[in-house]
């Protein structure tokens, strides 16, 4: 289902809210793809909405962790807590898909 990237355009003229689509997501964080897959590395989304970019950035993150401690459970808890913990917002919500 394609999302909308803009919800009214009151909400842009008083917010300057803006969603940006998966689609751009994706190729925004492949610019730093080295730093969406390196599990301790840190992001802030200080306007972060749904939390599109955060959702993501976790998504790989937990990807890399299931690759590399699937066989070990504690260290891969260890490591999803690390994931998620280097991952922040700043307002708004982020929703997981």
């Amino acid at each position: 289902m394609k999302s909308k990237q803009v919800k009214s355009k009151k909400r842009v003229a008083d917010h300057g809210e803006v969603f940006t689509s998966d689609r751009e997501v994706n190729a925004m964080l492949d610019l730093v793809k080295n730093e969406t897959e390196r599990i301790e590395s840190r992001f802030l989304e200080p306007a972060c909405g749904t939390g599109n970019f955060l959702a993501q950035i976790l998504n790989r993150k937990l990807t890399i962790v299931d690759q590399r401690y699937k066989s070990a459970q504690s260290e891969w808890e260890f490591y999803a807590v690390i994931a998620i913990s280097s991952s922040y917002e700043g307002m708004g919500r982020v929703e997981l898909r």
